[in-house]
C-alpha cells in the first residue's frame, strides 16, 4: 500500500508528451509526437519509452505516434473511466480548439494518482459544456496548450481555462522547442505569455517527483525542459513526401 503522500514521477519529453510513473510502478504516456508526410514539425524521432498504457487525446500527427510505442502497449483514445492499480483515468470527450479543426473530437484526460489530480487538455477548446466541467471536477495540475503565436488558444482563453480548472500548478505545452522544431511549424515560444504570469518556476529539469505535499500555496506555472532522450534520437531530414 502507498501512503497518501507517496510521490510519483512526472517526465516531460517535448510538445505535449508526458509520462507518469506511479508509486505502484504503473507507467502512463500521453500524446507521443511524429511528423506527417506533409508536415515537418520535429527534427528527431520520438524516443522509445517503456509504458503500460498510452493515452491519445486526438488523431493529429503531433499527438498520436502510436507506431513508436513498445509492442503490447495498451492504447486508450476514447472517453470513459479506467482504473488500474493506483491510477484512475477519466477520458472526457469535448472538441478541438481553433477554426482549422472545428468540430474535431478531442478527449481531455484526467488522471488521479494517490490524491493528486491532473488534467491534460490535448488541444481542447475553452468553451466547456456543463457536463465537461462536471467531469473535470477539481484539479491540482493543469497541462494546457499555450504559445506566443496563439496557435490554438489566445492568452485570454488560456487564462480562462486556468480559471475554470483552478489548478495549483499550470504546465504549458504545445510550444516551440528550439532545435527540435523548425520555425516553419508556426509555433512560437512561451516567453511573452510567461511574462503575464505572477508566479513562474523554471524547473531546469525534464523530470520531477511530486506528491500532495509539494503543491504550492498559490497557483504557479512550472516549465519543464525536454527529456535528454529526445536529443539522443536520429535526426529527421526534411525529405517528406508531398
Amino acid at each position: 500500500m502507498t501512503t497518501p503522500h507517496a510521490p510519483l514521477t512526472l517526465t516531460y519529453y517535448a510538445h505535449c508528451a508526458f509520462l507518469w510513473h506511479t508509486p505502484q510502478n504503473v507507467r502512463v504516456l500521453i500524446d507521443p509526437y511524429r511528423n506527417r508526410h506533409d508536415r515537418y514539425w520535429f527534427t528527431r524521432h520520438f524516443p522509445p519509452v517503456e509504458c503500460d498504457l498510452a493515452l491519445i487525446t486526438h488523431a493529429h500527427f503531433d499527438h498520436d505516434a502510436v507506431s513508436s510505442l513498445p509492442e503490447g502497449t495498451s492504447v486508450l483514445r476514447l472517453p470513459g473511466e479506467f482504473h488500474y492499480q493506483d491510477v484512475f483515468i477519466r477520458g472526457i470527450l469535448d472538441k478541438h480548439s481553433g477554426t482549422h479543426s472545428q468540430g474535431m473530437p478531442n478527449v481531455m484526460f484526467r488522471l488521479e494518482v494517490n490524491g493528486l489530480r491532473f488534467l491534460h487538455t490535448g488541444d481542447n477548446d475553452i468553451d466547456w459544456p456543463d457536463d465537461v466541467r462536471q467531469a473535470v471536477g477539481e484539479i491540482d495540475v493543469l497541462m494546457v496548450t499555450v504559445d506566443d503565436s496563439c496557435h490554438l488558444l489566445t492568452y485570454a482563453e488560456v487564462d480562462a481555462m486556468i480559471a475554470l480548472a483552478r489548478p495549483r500548478i499550470i504546465i504549458p505545452m504545445h510550444y516551440l522547442t528550439p532545435t527540435l522544431m523548425p520555425t516553419s511549424s508556426t509555433l512560437r515560444s512561451i516567453d511573452a505569455w510567461l511574462a503575464t504570469r505572477a508566479r513562474v518556476r523554471r524547473l531546469g529539469s525534464h523530470s520531477l517527483t511530486l506528491s500532495g505535499d509539494d503543491l504550492p500555496p498559490e497557483p504557479e506555472v512550472w516549465v519543464f525542459e525536454p527529456s535528454p532522450d529526445v536529443w539522443n534520437q536520429p535526426r529527421i531530414e526534411r525529405q517528406l513526401r508531398r
